[in-house]
């Protein structure tokens, strides 16, 4: 995820360059007057070319300054987007390693997009230029480079916005999931200490504290159990299955509940029953088993009375503890949002050593939460309580990674749009300026203001149109990287890509209407006097 974050952080630097060396290029086409005068003065192309890199690498370095100020802001900020598993996030800080670092970027940067002026204003006999008294010459050259470059930057921006679109889509999926249960159940964690070290004890306190939460105004339901969904917590162990063909690392989850923990989560039975109280004589002989067990391992017959029992089926001839399924309970997703029900096996016991209880009320969760602590502050003031959240918040936090990648991109890549849509507004203001005295020609025989703004778009057009079919090449191959990260979605999805294609069109030609709009408002008989 990192190297991808720095993949998305070099194309928004070379966008950034790409604009820098833009605006130098029509910086120095304005002043080649002024170079022209120091070549006929006896300065020499390499003393103009350096004069022109040594004002880009200022210009980079006090950018750089400006955007380490900046880096301190984003810092503080940066706890705030941890999505709680990304290492060492929180020591992040600005050493001197990451200054020297950010000098060498800004150094090297400003040389990247200083060298294109330089080149250019290189080409141009200087002389010439000045004995023409100030005509175009470099002005054609100049503008190819920038052409070249706003379609290099369109491209590279179709690249972060189909990545973008891409994460974006998948965490939609991702949080459309169906989890199997009830979001707004409140859950919280106990741990016992050594005070609980027999089991009727645990058994004791287990049953009390679902008494008195099942007494609280608004509670529906309230159940334990030892491996809460997404809580990452899980126990896995190897079972047979009476009229099965077993094969090897033959794996399914426990969990141990108590009687109404499935009302409590709200989720439901698909067939047969749940556990009830007549069923605690005889409970270490009954389980209830999830929909992916019962259509991997009872396929074309009835789980009802199945046989299930721990057990390696590398081992024949081994005793077997078998259990009878009573109930099929509908999948839930245990371990993961993005990972599919895998086969559970459920116990009934309130023997937990550990766990976490589940309460569905009708009340705020705020206020149901307040009531927990005040339980098991009424039955043990010792015992720490810990961890009371929703569902919710669970769901959330098993969201989070994704959400942090695809929000970190999505802001890199509207950063990289804005620059490239300022790029080409930029260059295209640049070259109605130049041809003022063409447009008023134009103008003056007749061209109405239509046919104006119709010839910047259609340059604006050609450049739109070759940077998205240049994208679109390198996004083909650039989504690979980003297979692993999606979700519920193809690399190449065409919704994604139509809709990054119409995003850059709209946006390009709001940036190119504006100078197109400027140009048709220039008055002939002022342009051409201007020349």
């Amino acid at each position: 995820m990192l190297l991808l974050l720095l993949g998305a952080v070099c194309i928004v630097l070379l966008i950034a360059c790409g604009n820098a060396a833009c605006l130098l290029l029509a910086r120095s086409a304005n002043r080649m007057q002024e170079l022209g005068v120091r070549v006929a003065l006896g300065a020499g192309r390499s003393r103009v070319v350096r004069q022109l890199l040594t004002e880009s690498m200022l210009i980079g370095v006090a950018a750089g300054t400006l955007g380490i100020c900046f880096a301190f802001l984003f810092l503080r900020m940066l706890p705030h987007l941890d999505p709680g598993n990304i290492p060492r996030l929180h020591d992040a800080s600005l050493d001197a390693r990451v200054l020297l670092f950010t000098l060498t970027v800004s150094l090297l940067t400003s040389l990247l997009a200083g060298i294109f002026p330089a080149i250019t204003v290189s080409r141009v006999n200087l002389t010439d230029f000045l004995a023409s008294a100030g005509g175009r010459g470099g002005s054609s050259a100049g503008t190819r480079v920038q052409s070249a470059l706003i379609v290099f930057e369109s491209a590279l921006v179709v690249v972060l916005l189909a990545g973008a679109g891409l994460l974006i889509r998948s965490y939609i999926n991702v949080e459309s999931v169906d989890t199997g249960f009830s979001q707004s159940t409140v859950t919280t964690n106990i741990q016992f200490d050594h005070r609980y070290s027999q089991g009727p004890q645990r058994s004791a306190f287990i049953r009390n504290l679902l008494a008195r939460l099942q007494q609280l105004p608004g509670v529906q339901a309230a159940g334990a159990v030892n491996h809460l969904p997404l809580s990452n917590t899980e126990s896995i162990g190897f079972f047979v299955v009476d009229g099965y063909p077993n094969q090897k690392d033959q794996l399914a989850q426990g969990c141990v509940v108590t009687r109404d923990y499935f009302s409590a989560m709200r989720i439901p039975m698909v067939a047969g029953r749940s556990f009830n109280d007549a069923d605690k004589p005889m409970s270490q002989h009954l389980v209830i088993i999830n929909q992916s067990f019962a259509q991997k391992y009872f396929a074309g017959r009835n789980p009802i009375g199945g046989k299930v029992g721990p057990g390696d089926p590398q081992t024949p001839g081994t005793p077997v503890d078998w259990k009878t399924v009573i109930g099929v309970l509908a999948d839930v997703r245990h371990t993961s949002l993005e990972k599919p029900a895998t086969p559970q096996i459920y116990a009934f016991d309130d023997n937990l050593d550990g766990g976490f209880v589940a309460v569905c009320s009708s009340l705020p969760p705020s206020i149901v939460a307040g009531e927990i602590r005040s339980a098991l502050y009424s039955l043990d003031a010792n015992l720490p309580v810990s961890e009371i959240q929703t569902m919710g918040d669970l769901v959330s936090v098993a969201s989070a990674r994704r959400r942090f990648q695809s929000s970190l991109l999505t802001a890199f890549a509207g950063i990289a749009l804005f620059l490239a849509l300022v790029g080409l507004y930029g260059l295209m203001a640049y070259s109605v300026g130049r041809r003022t005295r063409e447009v008023g020609i134009r103008m003056a025989l007749g061209a109405q203001r239509l046919d104006v703004v119709k010839l910047v778009l259609k340059k604006a057009a050609l450049l739109l149109g070759l940077g998205l079919v240049c994208g679109l090449g390198c996004a083909w191959f650039a989504t690979r990287a980003l297979q692993s990260f999606l979700f519920g979605i193809g690399q190449h999805d065409p919704i994604t890509i139509a809709s990054v294609c119409l995003l850059l069109v709209v946006c390009g030609s709001i940036a190119a209407f504006i100078p197109a709009r400027r140009a048709a408002s220039i008055d002939p008989v002022q342009a051409l006097r201007s020349q």
